[in-house]
């Protein structure tokens, strides 16, 4: 029971920590314009995604993956395996980079980027794979999970980067 409402929290934590991204833009876009600061919008919006999305989710992702399998691989429809911990140490890692990355500028913020964009579109494509071949619609493979998590914060940070190419604060 305690397993299953973990699973639930953490495997739909996504879309929480999207809205606080979101939030915090535009809390600090009126900062900006308050102080009248010049500020491309899409960078804030970048750093924000990355700092909550990708760093604080794939931290506690990744703390879940490696130190408490038996509830994040059955999330999954996986059984636990010693792959859980590699699993979970590079999303803790990925995650600390991503959450500096708000203070490194736009290099930075490329290389986070670019590799937790292929990571997540590489999942998703091991997700959609599962589902084919495996009938896998456990909630960590398939649906909220798949669409959001693997496909569409990826894409969006992606564009928000393309959007910034030459930003340099």
């Amino acid at each position: 029971m305690i397993g299953q409402a973990v699973s639930l929290v953490l495997g739909n934590s996504f879309i929480p920590l999207f809205a606080i991204a979101v939030v915090m833009t535009i809390v600090k876009l009126r900062r900006f314009k308050l102080e009248h600061r010049p500020v491309n919008a899409a960078y804030v919006f970048w750093g924000e995604v990355l700092f909550y999305n990708v760093g604080i989710g794939f931290v506690l992702v990744g703390i879940f993956h490696a130190y408490f399998p038996q509830i994040a691989a059955p999330s999954i429809g996986w059984t636990p395996s010693p792959f859980e911990y590699e699993l979970g140490w590079i999303e803790i890692a990925l995650g600390l980079v991503a959450i500096m990355a708000l203070w490194r500028g736009y290099e930075f913020r490329l290389a986070a980027t670019i590799v937790f964009a292929i990571f997540a579109l590489a999942a998703a494509a091991g997700h959609i794979q599962q589902i084919q071949c495996c009938h896998n619609y456990a909630p960590g493979n398939a649906g909220l999970t798949l669409w959001f998590g693997d496909i569409f914060v990826p894409v969006v940070i992606v564009v928000a980067a393309a959007l910034c190419r030459g930003e340099r604060s």
